[in-house]
């Protein structure tokens, strides 16, 4: 009886161990290997980096971005138009007739005849009274001919200033009138109480006059 066993197929010659059979863990033991194994590119070609770059979302696809970012802003510089440029000198030269006018009518009521006194305030008054009329006939008919001058931004900033100026004017002579009346009853104003209200009411009639005309205008257009 031959008591000899077949051969064991599983009883091979042991294999060298190699560092590539040491770093790969077996099937059992992969299941608890937390090592994170890093993720390559499937394109042999293309290196991390570029990957990387491919993936990134491009600033325009990213609805949370504020508009106007990576815009160079550009400075815009405002200018007057040319019928602008014409009513700044129409507006010029109602201020200075209408100081002019009101300084004589009140050297002429507080007795100040003299010609060195009235000197100054008549020529500017003959040089400013016609150039104020050249200019505003010119202007009202420019207007009439064309509607869209009555809506010019620069025309609007010299009526406004008007407006504004005016009121200005009227509001401190008010106070002026109204504190000469309160010092005269005190006994404490030396001069005319009559001359003063006179005097305050030629600015306010001038000053008064131009703001009514020009906040007219500006309804009218509104």
């Amino acid at each position: 009886m031959d008591n000899s066993y077949p051969p064991n197929t599983n009883d091979q010659p042991n294999a060298p161990i190699t560092d590539e059979a040491v770093q790969q863990p077996s099937p059992e033991f992969q299941s608890h290997d937390t090592t994170e194994t890093p993720i390559t590119s499937p394109n042999p070609f293309i290196s991390h980096q570029q990957e990387t770059v491919f993936n990134e979302p491009s600033a325009n696809a990213n609805p949370m971005t504020p508009p106007g970012v990576g815009v160079n802003p550009i400075a815009v510089v405002r200018v007057l138009s040319s019928r602008g440029v014409e009513y700044v000198f129409l507006t010029f030269a109602l201020v200075v007739a209408s100081i002019s006018l009101g300084a004589l009518i009140i050297s002429s009521i507080n007795g100040h005849y003299d010609f060195n006194v009235l000197a100054y305030p008549t020529a500017a008054l003959v040089v400013s009274l016609p150039i104020f009329a050249l200019l505003f006939l010119r202007l009202k008919k420019a207007e009439n001919l064309n509607r869209s001058l009555v809506l010019d931004p620069s025309k609007r900033r010299s009526t406004q200033f008007m407006q504004i100026y005016s009121y200005i004017i009227c509001f401190f002579t008010l106070i002026g009138i109204v504190s000469g009346i309160f010092a005269a009853m005190s006994g404490s104003y030396g001069g005319s109480i009559v001359k003063l209200i006179l005097d305050g009411l030629v600015v306010l009639l001038i000053a008064g006059g131009i703001l009514f005309y020009y906040w007219r205008d500006e309804r009218k257009i509104s």
